[in-house]
């Protein structure tokens, strides 16, 4: 569709506006736009006194006597090596002759113009390692999560810490293109959109194009006047596709928009999952805000990471819900009666298959006759529901939450039957399990009422953006609860299982028995194929990572199974501290460790000590043996169990003995496998130990000497990790002050203080900031960052002694280093803190401080 170059844009057409081609950008940068042969073809107003050629006529002028023959030979690389229109190089800190700041340079070709955009570097800009690095450790961070919900609670608080906006929202896309902000981190004083619904026509279809496009959007100013790009395109000329410019200027609807909800600049990032928009990290901030060019890229390597991780959740919460219906299906229609016919055999399992789906009721549609269990329709209403199910499902799995609106008013349907899930069971379209819900009448909390309003204005009566964002809240009524991706994932369990079973039915002689035995393994055998395909899909988006984001290393590490183990490793030893060998194997036995058989992994042996690096080792090799157990061995079956035991020798050697029994009959491997070179290689050449692994027809044992030159001692009155998690008991309903200048720092320390049972922390980056707290609510204890920037918690330190608040000082130098000799029985920590530690030194400050008070 073309549009007329006037064409007049406003809320009842804004779905349609050409937000691509503005002819305009914002005035925080310049742009140029070059034919292939590097002369320019249209320059923005400002380009040329932005590179210093003010009055000058820069049009047909080639880019290599404007900037330089070897910044131009340097834009073309960029734009070489960039990979796509999509994708921007970047020449950063650029000097040119005649400017005074230095620039950073964006290039990009999109259908045969090149695109070479300027913006001036920060007065203290961030190296684009150092955006890099920041970027990393925020990577490492979100890999940490596992569920959606973590994800984006933490991912709202990294971003912030990275970009530094007021508030910054994770907002997900729902099933009718209605959003939804599902995390949030902001400032203190400003009110919250947690939980708050907008409007599908909030975010109108282009503009989710773009975001799909070009995964990066910033807005520095929404007051400001757009730059035209000079000379405007004739009518018989393509105009200038901006789509994928960081610079193009943004509707004026939307600046609108965005004024009426008290924002001044905004920074989004598309989250995109299976190549759709799934949502957006949307930044907003009350004042005029410009990131640099440098921090940009970080924020977007931080969302494709993002992106993934969400990814990897949303498929892990599909595989385990996929996983758990069939145990519950091979538990409801394990071997059926061959003597019943298929209808009989599930109309007799109907509410136990739908308390799988969590229906209100269910509807078997089997060669023309209707079979019903719970809420249902009434067979006079079949009908048109069956056409309606012929219609939509194709042979593929089909739900919805709005049947009446579907079905049409005077149906019957909306109330006690709202939503409807249709799932094959033949390879015909013909026979169905259906699955009702009834109406979930509940309120949905809007930003703002989502309906456009008229008002006057000299020009006549318009449409404007919604003037206030107060809470508004509908009734909904009709509607079901949605079904989720889950639900849909474990219909689809259903539908293959079901299949099954009705293979099964079909062969009834002896001979057909063998082979409808043979037919369940085969599909079966397919079940666990896709599972495993899903698995390796995961690993293989993981693995992808790396190259996108080549300069940033080791970005999809913490995806990978082996490398949680080191993760793991890491954390344990932070601040040079020695690991427990204990903690290690208690932890990856835990995963294991489920069901009716708590004990099916058995840990034994006395406190033994390993240096870091034997526990990084030690952490891998145990994750190894622990997997294949759990695939092929012992821990594979519901009756298997799993020993093992250490022992420390004459030698001071320590001696790890394995033993799995009650698994499957074990027979040596025809191959040496990566795991096993890993286990023998590691112990052998990196710890100078031996390796032993025997297959035994009962099980497999292993043997494993770590010689003593790798092993610590253990402080006996450290804690182990079983009674550091005790120590939640001790802060249980406890306020503590946190006094932290690094954002990333204080977020780490307060996850951590919260994990051990704090009732509260606030955290506070200055000492002004910490002494107008403790004037208002004294705290129970405090942990105080000793060094503030350019100042120190000294007096923050006195004010607690004053009023008997026990603290600890944290400090990235020595225990002693700075702090005045008047606090020299406080106790010190070393940054980066571990929770036992902390653990320990709250507990020995509250104790001493109990002490002294009584």
């Amino acid at each position: 569709m073309t549009y007329p170059e006037n064409a007049p844009v406003d809320l009842t057409n804004c779905d349609r506006e050409p937000i691509h081609i503005p002819g305009s950008i914002q005035p925080h940068g310049a742009m140029l736009v070059c034919d292939p042969e590097g002369r320019i073809a249209h320059a923005s107003a400002n380009a040329a006194q932005f590179l210093g050629r003010d009055g000058a006529d820069l049009i047909e002028m080639s880019i290599a006597d404007l900037l330089g023959g070897d910044t131009a030979h340097d834009l073309r690389n960029a734009a070489m090596r960039s990979g796509g229109s999509h994708v921007a190089g970047l020449l950063l800190s650029v000097v040119l002759p005649g400017v005074a700041q230095p620039l950073d340079i964006a290039v990009h070709s999109h259908k045969d113009r090149m695109f070479v955009e300027f913006e001036r570097s920060g007065e203290e800009p961030r190296s684009a390692q150092d955006a890099l690095d920041l970027t990393q450790s925020l990577v490492r961070r979100i890999g940490l999560e596992s569920d959606v919900k973590a994800i984006a609670t933490t991912g709202a608080k990294l971003a912030r810490a990275l970009l530094g906006y007021d508030r910054v929202m994770v907002y997900q896309f729902l099933h009718n293109g209605a959003g939804q902000v599902i995390a949030e981190a902001k400032r203190g004083d400003m009110s919250s959109f947690m939980g708050q619904r907008f409007p599908a026509a909030d975010i109108p279809f282009q503009a989710r194009r773009l975001y799909l496009a070009n995964p990066i959007r910033i807005i520095c100013d929404v007051t400001y006047a757009p730059v035209p790009v000079l000379p405007p395109v004739t009518s018989n000329v393509e105009p200038i596709d901006m789509s994928f410019a960081q610079l193009r200027s943004v509707s004026p609807i939307h600046c609108e928009y965005l004024q009426n909800m008290g924002v001044a600049a905004t920074l989004s990032i598309s989250i995109v999952v299976n190549g759709e928009l799934w949502g957006l990290i949307a930044c907003h901030h009350d004042s005029a805000k410009t990131v640099p060019m440098p921090l940009r890229v970080g924020a977007e390597l931080f969302g494709q990471y993002f992106s993934l991780q969400i990814a990897v959740a949303e498929r892990r919460a599909e595989v385990i819900a996929a996983t758990a219906a069939r145990e519950k299906l091979a538990e409801i229609v394990n071997e059926p009666d061959l003597d019943e016919t298929i209808a009989e055999t599930l109309t007799r399992n109907l509410e136990a298959l739908r308390g799988v789906l969590g229906a209100d009721g269910a509807g078997l549609w089997i060669d023309g006759d209707w079979k019903a269990d719970g809420i249902a329709p009434s067979e006079d209403e079949l009908d048109g529901l069956m056409a309606l199910v012929g219609r939509a499902t194709s042979g593929t799995i089909w739900c919805t939450g709005e049947l009446g609106e579907l079905m049409g008013p005077g149906a019957g349907f909306g109330g006690a039957v709202a939503g409807m899930m249709a799932i094959p069971i033949s390879s015909l379209p013909r026979d169905y399990l259906l699955m009702f819900r009834s109406e979930e009448a509940h309120k949905i909390e809007w930003a703002g009422e989502p309906v456009k309003h008229i008002v006057s204005t000299p020009q006549g009566d318009r449409l404007t953006p919604r003037g206030s964002f107060e809470t508004w809240r509908e009734d909904v009524r009709g509607k079901s609860r949605p079904w989720s991706q889950a639900e849909i994932a474990v219909a689809e369990t259903m539908r293959t299982y079901l299949r099954d079973v009705v293979l099964r039915h079909s062969e009834v002689t002896a001979d057909e028995r063998t082979r409808t035995d043979q037919r369940r393994r085969v599909l079966n055998d397919e079940l666990n194929h896709r599972v495993k395909n899903i698995i390796a899909l995961v690993k293989s988006i993981a693995l992808q990572t790396g190259a996108h984001a080549a300069t940033v290393q080791d970005y999809s590490t913490s995806l990978e199974g082996r490398l949680r183990a080191l993760a793991f490793a890491h954390d344990q030893s932070l601040g040079g501290s020695s690991g427990e060998l204990t903690t290690l194997i208690e932890a990856e036995a835990s995963l294991h460790r489920y069901g009716a058989i708590p004990d099916r992994v058995m840990v034994e042996g006395p406190a033994v000590g390993l240096d870091d690096r034997t526990f990084g080792v030690l952490a891998l090799v145990v994750h190894e043996m622990m997997t294949n157990a759990a695939k092929y061995g012992a821990l594979s079956v519901p009756a298997g169990q799993l020993k093992i035991g250490w022992s420390i020798g004459e030698a001071g050697d320590c001696t790890i003995d394995w033993q799995e029994i009650g698994g499957p009959a074990v027979s040596e491997p025809s191959r040496t496998g990566f795991g096993s070179k890993l286990v023998h290689s590691t112990i052998a050449y990196d710890l100078r130990g031996t390796a032993e692994i025997a297959y035994e027809t009962s099980g497999v044992r292993a043997r494993f000497v770590i010689p003593a030159m790798h092993l610590t001692e253990i402080d006996a009155t450290r804690p182990t990790a079983a009674s550091a998690d005790a120590r939640t008991v001790f802060l249980e309903g406890l306020d503590i002050l946190l006094v932290e200048d690094q954002a990333l720092i204080a977020m780490d320390t307060e996850e951590t203080l919260m994990r051990l049972g704090a009732r509260r922390v606030r955290s506070l980056p200055s000492a002004a900031e910490a002494l107008d707290a403790i004037a208002i609510a004294c705290p129970d204890c405090a942990v105080l960052d000793f060094n503030l920037g350019e100042e120190t918690s000294s007096g923050i330190a006195d004010a607690l002694v004053t009023r008997g608040v026990p603290f600890i000082f944290a400090t990235g130098y020595g225990d002693s280093v700075m702090i005045p000799e008047r606090f020299g029985a406080i106790p010190v920590v070393r940054k980066p803190v571990s929770a036992t530690v902390l653990a320990d030194k709250l507990d020995w400050a509250r104790t001493r401080a109990g002490a002294d008070a009584a």
